[in-house]
Parts: C-alpha cells; structure tokens; sequence
C-alpha cells in the first residue's frame, strides 16, 4: 500500500499544477485527507510536496525497520580466512584448522565449525565463515587459546544412513510445527540423506590423538543448516560435547531433545526469519524446559535469517533492539556474554 501511495504521489504531484482546484490535487486530497496540512479543505502544490516528502521518509524509516539492526564485529574475508586456516582432508572430508600456539604439556579446547547451505562443495573454501576468523583473532586467543577445525559437507550435516523412512505414522509422532512442515512437502525432511557427520566425528577423534585437545571441552556451533547440525551432533553423541551454539537451527524431528538435555545449548533465532521459521528452535527449547534441561533462546526482534551475525558477537540482552534470553531452567548459566559462556563449560555425560 505504501509502494502505491508513493508511486502515485511522486507521478501526480511532479506534475505542472495550476490553481488548488486542479483536478489531480482534488484526486490525492480525496484518497489523502491528511495531506491538507492546514486543514483548509482544499490542497496547494506546497502541501502535496511536503505530504509525499514525509511519506518518503516514513517508508524509509520501516525499510530500514524490516533490516532489522546492523551487526557490529569485523567480518572477514574467503582470502583472509584462507590464510589463517591450514586446508587438510581426513578420510575423503574436507576441513580447514586452526591451531593456537601450544605450550608444552597444556591441553587446549576445540571448537567445531559448521557451516550453512551456502558453505556446501568440495572447494575447502567456503566452509569458512566469519565467526572462525573471530576465534583466532590474537586478543580472543590470549583469553580462549583454542583449535578450530571447520569441516565441509555436501548435503546436511547427518550421520549417513541415519534418516528414518518418513512415514505417515513417524510424522504422526512429530511435535506440531514439523507436522506442517511436512504437509507442504517431505522433501525438506528427506533430503541430503547419506550426510557426512560420522567421518566429522571420527576426525574429533583422530586430533584427539594427535593434537593437545581438552576432549572435556569439545564444543559444536553453527548457522542455519550448521545450526541444525549443531543439534543433529548433541543428538547423536550427546556425551562428546562440553557446549553447543545453534543459530538460526532446529533438530530433526525424529529426535528427542531430551536425550541431551545435561549438555548446555545457548540458540539463536532471528523472530523475522522465514527461511528457518523460528519455531523449529522453540520447540527444542520446550522439549529441554519440559525435562528440566540446560538451555538457552536468545530471540532477536527485527532479525531475519541473519541470527549468526549477532550470536557470535553476543555480549546481552538489549532491550532497545528487542534482544532477549529465556532459560528452560534453573541449571542454566547466567553469564551474558557468549564467549565466556562457552568456554566455561566442561564436559558433563548423561544419566
């Protein structure tokens, strides 16, 4: 409606007027009884002129809103990235890591990078991704020294063979907001089958041995599909992760959160996101808070699918941008900031 206001203001009022009683300005008075600033009952050129201004401004002012705020933070360039991260290849997968400078006999954290959709290939390039490069910058490493290993994948980040047959029965068992997921279509719950996160797993392993890793301080985190991921990893091997930050994410549906509701998960979800609706993050968090686990949602007013720009950057709730944290329980970690959160965690295995 505001496009049209526009287009028709702009096309009529940058016209040639002659007296008040043009008939154009007789048009836009009709269908804009506000635009007779002084309340005359009729409209000059003037008062048009400075009625479209302030619709201009006003459409402006709710673009910007829909944009939602501007994410703060340096964000790094492929080129960059390349240089700081070492390419390797384990088994057929490809990965980028990062290693901090390692002093004899100390043992150092690791976090698992997992990227999006837009970071799938075999080109061990776009796997890397903003928040890799904020790991290892010097200042962050002389707090957090840490390994960083981001890995590349060509479909979702699944353990291969994994999916169960999706059934009119197994979706019948899904929570709510999957089951109208899937009456829109079952190729988003089917798809990328043969995933995989069984050989990202076996490479944790594999540094293990060789590097200087705290295994007790093990920590997934991703954005979209690497959101998904990051929960797709807790639910498969819930006593190997110390921490995980999903952005923008969700959990398969054939899974119960509650079967790594011990490990603590700090989500992120834009509430403007229409690419991953925000209620695929909710309904994990319910499930958590239902058993009484150990997790964190962060909702991001304003923000679409961009949660990653702001998680990874997190210092509070900002109550001026609609930013705010609920947590399922009790058990769960007050700290504000997201770094520090994350790297206070150690390992704790299941019941």
């Amino acid at each position: 409606m505001r496009v049209l206001v526009l287009f028709f203001l702009t096309a009529s009022v940058s016209l040639s007027y002659g007296e008040t009683t043009d008939p154009r300005l007789q048009k836009i008075l009709a269908r804009f009884p506000e635009a007779d600033l002084n309340k005359e009952g009729t409209l000059t050129r003037e008062e048009a002129d400075t009625f479209r201004a302030q619709m201009q401004k006003k459409g402006k002012s709710k673009a910007a809103a829909r944009q939602g705020p501007k994410p703060s933070g340096k964000r790094y360039t492929e080129a960059e990235l390349m240089e700081i991260f070492e390419a390797r290849e384990f088994d057929g997968l490809l990965f980028r890591l990062f290693a901090p400078e390692v002093k004899e006999s100390e043992r150092y954290p690791l976090v698992l990078s997992l990227h999006g959709a837009g970071g799938k290939g075999s080109d061990n390039r776009k796997n890397l991704k903003f928040w890799n490069g904020i790991l290892t910058e010097p200042e962050f490493q002389s707090e957090n020294p840490c390994f960083v290993v981001a890995p590349q994948s060509v479909g979702a980040w699944r353990v291969k063979g994994s999916e169960p047959e999706v059934t009119d029965e197994l979706v019948a068992s899904f929570p709510k907001v999957w089951q109208k997921v899937v009456e829109r279509g079952r190729g988003f719950v089917e798809a990328n089958r043969g995933g995989n996160l069984d050989t990202v797993f076996a490479l944790l392993d594999d540094l293990a041995e060789k590097e200087p890793i705290d295994t007790d301080r093990v920590y997934v985190l991703g954005h979209s599909m690497g959101g998904f991921g990051s929960f797709e990893c807790l639910a498969m091997q819930p006593d190997r992760f110390a921490a995980a930050i999903p952005s923008a994410g969700g959990l398969s549906p054939w899974h119960d959160p509650a079967k790594f509701k011990h490990v603590p998960v700090w989500a992120f979800h834009g509430d403007q996101d229409t690419t991953v609706i925000p209620e695929l993050t909710e309904t994990v968090f319910d499930r958590i808070k239902e058993v009484g686990g150990n997790m964190k949602f962060t909702t991001l007013g304003g923000v679409g699918h961009g949660a990653n720009a702001f998680a990874f950057v997190y210092e509070g709730d900002r109550m001026d941008l609609n930013f705010s944290t609920t947590a399922s329980s009790n058990v769960c970690d007050p700290e504000e900031d997201v770094w520090k959160w994350l790297f206070s965690k150690k390992r704790e295995k299941s019941d």
